[in-house]
């Protein structure tokens, strides 16, 4: 009995951690050459359903390193665009789109549960 209180406290504990105002982006170089200036686009649809907003607007993009990105929405409103510098051969990049949280100590302990996969 005892180890199914722990275990439900457990889960109870990492499902109030998870991270609901933030999308993974993650950019897969499945090459055997490494790629440089990769502009990438993710569509709008995708990141507006797994963050619940309904504006671009209030979307930040960071990097690996937590900086900003910038992008731009192109295809009529369809994709976000943004240019990652350098993907190695047969490695990934991690991006995630925010609407709020844009500091690293705010999403340090968060969980992303949503990961949006974008093969070079």
């Amino acid at each position: 009995m005892r180890k199914i209180v722990t275990i439900a406290i457990m889960a109870m504990m990492l499902a109030a951690c998870t991270n609901q105002s933030t999308v993974n982006i993650l950019i897969a170089n499945t090459n055997d050459q490494d790629t440089t200036n990769v502009v990438v686009h993710v569509p709008i649809e995708k990141v507006i359903i797994h963050l619940n907003t309904q504006s671009v607007d209030s979307l930040i993009i960071l990097n690996e390193k937590n900086q900003r990105v910038n992008f731009a929405v192109t295809h009529g409103g369809q994709d976000i665009e943004f240019v990652v510098p350098v993907v190695k051969a047969r490695s990934q990049k991690n991006y995630s789109i925010n609407t709020t949280n844009t500091k690293l100590r705010d999403n340090l302990f968060s969980f992303r549960t949503t990961s949006i996969t974008v093969n070079l």
